[in-house]
């Protein structure tokens, strides 16, 4: 054989790169296809048991107050806001869900995608979170079944919007390290920005995130998509009344599940991100560095949510978190009022204690029998 003929037939044993590339082209589709169905039979199943109009379940229905307007008129009582939040919060997860697939084909493994997803897993604390803070949803949302359990501890319902965690989390993000960017890009090497980047993008994220959740809350608490049923008075607002708003609390201790997020995605000059960083230290990523980052990601996350959760749990536990709102916004729905701080304010009721009231917020015998009357601030006139 000559030498030509060897490299001839070297070379037809060695796999065609375009072959290669278009046999990889048809196996992608599939697993597309395969994902984008599973995804959508799981929306078609959430939807079809979803329910609306109203609280369903005798533990948390109002028969009396079924179809009776709410008694304090909503802002912009001419805008149905509970649609049209519904609606936005709908297109904002399809454009979630749609670019981070578009991403992940370019580059699998992104950090950004998989931050994405581990935002979205705090979905399954979310009925602790609900019924820690007291943040009751209206109940005229589309929701979640209530004979479901675990979802069925979030006060009155838990919506379907709950889904929608990773734009939430993640917008401080998205606009903080494009500013640390730009102000790196005009500063010396020995600025702080360069020498400290973590910690300012903490702080980026810490103002960012204050506001941005302080101006979404006060907007759905003012047009009664959700209320704050018991707020500690320090550092709220709107005291008393059906928009009060822990704002300190709230917008400022929210911060702490934004922080994670935001530094972890911090590149650094390797071109690797915090997270990914971590994850290098665990055996997993050895052969799985995608999901060993991704589990860095929910575990951080994780643990500042049931953080955040826990601040709110010893409010209510030691009757810190006591001033309720008045009057109860949601007549179709039985008022929650697990430590009787409704009725002894003048609530004429009737009462629902919800799921996990009783040991867990330090009430063994559950709902108190007796609750003195102590004011009619709450009273509605009926």
């Amino acid at each position: 054989m000559t030498t030509s003929e060897s490299t001839d037939t070297r070379l037809s044993e060695q796999p065609d790169p375009v072959v290669e590339q278009q046999k990889a082209g048809k196996s992608w589709p599939w697993k597309a296809v395969m994902g984008w169905v599973l995804l959508a039979v799981v929306t078609v199943i959430v939807l079809v048991t979803a329910e609306r109009n109203g609280p369903v379940g005798s533990d948390n229905t109002n028969p009396a107050g079924v179809g009776k307007p709410p008694p304090v008129e909503p802002l912009w009582p001419g805008l149905d806001i509970l649609f049209w939040g519904q609606v936005l919060g709908a297109v904002l997860l399809a454009i979630t869900v749609v670019a981070s697939a578009m991403v992940w084909r370019r580059r699998p493994g992104h950090p950004t995608v998989l931050m994405l997803l581990a935002a979205t897993t705090l979905f399954w604390w979310d009925p602790i979170n609900n019924w820690a803070i007291g943040l009751v949803y209206n109940p005229d949302l589309w929701h979640f079944p209530r004979d479901i359990p675990w979802l069925n501890i979030s006060p009155i319902i838990e919506p379907l919007t709950s889904v929608i965690y990773a734009p939430y989390i993640l917008l401080p993000y998205f606009l903080a390290m494009p500013l640390l960017r730009a102000i790196q890009k005009r500063s010396g090497p020995a600025a702080f920005v360069w020498r400290h980047p973590l910690i300012t993008i903490a702080m980026m994220t810490f103002v960012i995130g204050a506001i941005w959740d302080a101006a979404q809350e006060i907007l759905l608490t003012r047009t009664q998509f959700l209320t704050y049923s018991h707020v500690v008075e320090f550092g709220s607002i709107d005291v008393g009344k059906n928009s009060q708003f822990p704002l300190l609390m709230a917008s400022v201790l929210i911060t702490m599940v934004m922080i994670p997020a935001s530094v972890l995605l911090y590149r650094d000059d390797t071109g690797k991100t915090q997270a990914e960083k971590i994850a290098q230290r665990f055996r997993l990523h050895r052969t799985r560095p995608a999901l060993a980052t991704f589990g860095v990601m929910v575990l951080a996350l994780t643990i500042a949510m049931m953080t955040f959760s826990s601040a709110f749990w010893l409010a209510r536990t030691t009757g810190a978190a006591s001033t309720v709102a008045c009057p109860w916004p949601y007549p179709s729905a039985k008022t929650w009022d697990p430590k009787g701080y409704y009725e002894s304010q003048g609530a004429q009721g009737p009462f629902t204690p919800g799921k996990a009231s009783d040991w867990q917020i330090g009430q063994p015998d559950g709902r108190p029998t007796s609750v003195t009357v102590k004011s009619d601030r709450c009273k509605t006139g009926e």
